[in-house]
């Protein structure tokens, strides 16, 4: 195919998650010859993105949009920039990273009349975060009414688990085949390589260690974990090492000293290469309250470091088999997870089975096939094929 089409990418964030995290290994892999590329993101997350062959750099902040839902007015006055944006670069398509750019560019595509093929790809449960985050009853409406638009009027959506997409067709009444899951992915060998590098941290060997990684908020559901941890503290010697950082950092060290665990728990921050931390764990545990899809469960596997994870909605289970490549626990079950925890520290043999096969199942989520199916998918789009 001798023709390229214009790829508008827009990825308002200030923080490097998982969603950036798959944007930056889909838009260094995506084949230039077909698609070029114009992304709109912040200054501060470009700077990941500057070895990559991209055709144009848009500043968010010269763009003028936010980076999530604040008020009616506001979300109005975004869509109103965003379709200038669509009519200024005429891209053939357009997607949105997650869902506040996804809603802006359907609005944008539909009420000013534009013919782009806009692509959203909400990256986590919207019915999981307006169950948790957002209680007040009108707010909830809204936001609810916005999801709706933007799953039934998108030209497409793109989402990472079989779970969101069924939430996508049942609660937000997106056309069947119109959703298309394609997992996340990990580069195994970047993996291997950044988790063979050593770190500073000097930690009595008798202990075990715990570890989890991500930003520190709300929806990871830290106070559970810590709890947790406080229970198997009493049961054995282990540190944990919380990756990542966030708003909840200081409500979460000072609910450590009021478990009187603080001496057991290290709180490593940010860090640009959080595996050479996961790599020296002995398990690896996830606790979030919802997940879209949970990058870090494959990357600890890929670490070769055993998983326990809470049974949420809707990631865990799409790469988790149940006793087979890591540990599912019920939701809310403190018990279950310090049980699991326990079981795995104290059987080497069955720890070892665990790591085997969570590498393997890790190297089911490359890189290269993630990119070849969305390649695939938006010549679908744009083509009709």
């Amino acid at each position: 195919m001798n023709q390229s089409y214009k790829l508008l990418f827009l990825l308002p964030t200030f923080v490097f998650g998982g969603a950036e995290r798959t944007s930056l290994n889909l838009l260094t892999g995506i084949d230039k010859n077909k698609f070029r590329i114009s992304l709109v993101t912040s200054r501060t997350i470009f700077q990941n993105f500057q070895h990559i062959d991209i055709e144009k750099f848009i500043a968010v902040e010269d763009v003028g949009i936010d980076v999530w839902f604040s008020n009616l007015k506001r979300f109005m006055q975004d869509t109103k920039r965003t379709a200038d944006l669509l009519k200024r670069e005429n891209p053939d398509l357009a997607f949105g990273m997650m869902h506040y750019p996804s809603s802006l560019l359907v609005f944008a595509n539909h009420f000013y009349s534009i013919k782009t093929k806009v692509i959203a790809s909400p990256r986590g449960p919207s019915t999981e975060y307006l169950r948790y985050f957002e209680p007040k009853f009108s707010r909830k409406i809204y936001l609810k009414g916005i999801f709706t638009f933007f799953c039934r009027y998108a030209d497409a959506l793109v989402v990472a688990s079989r779970g969101m997409r069924e939430e996508c067709i049942k609660d937000f009444h997106a056309f069947p085949e119109r959703v298309k899951v394609i997992p996340n992915s990990v580069d195994l060998e970047e993996i291997r390589i950044k988790a063979s590098e050593g770190n500073d941290l000097n930690l009595p060997p008798e202990f075990r260690i715990i570890s989890t990684l991500g930003r520190l908020e709300k929806e990871k559901n830290l106070p559970f974990l810590l709890r947790a941890f406080a229970a198997l503290r009493k049961k054995e010697k282990a540190k944990l090492l919380i990756i990542g950082d966030g708003t909840e950092r200081m409500n979460l060290e000072r609910l450590s000293q009021d478990l009187h665990i603080e001496e057991d728990i290290l709180f490593v921050g940010y860090q640009r290469n959080p595996y050479r931390f996961i790599r020296m764990s002995d398990i690896y545990v996830h606790t979030c309250l919802f997940e879209g899809f949970a990058n870090a469960i494959i990357e600890a596997m890929a670490c070769g470091v055993p998983v326990v994870a809470l049974d949420c909605n809707y990631g865990p289970r799409d790469i988790i088999r149940q006793g087979e490549n890591g540990f599912l626990v019920p939701m809310d079950d403190e018990r279950a997870l310090v049980d699991a925890i326990i079981t795995l520290l104290q059987d080497q043999s069955l720890r070892d089975d665990l790591v085997r096969r969570g590498h393997e199942r890790a190297m089911n989520f490359s890189v290269d096939d993630m990119v070849k199916n969305y390649e695939g998918f938006f010549l679908q789009i744009k083509e009709g094929i």
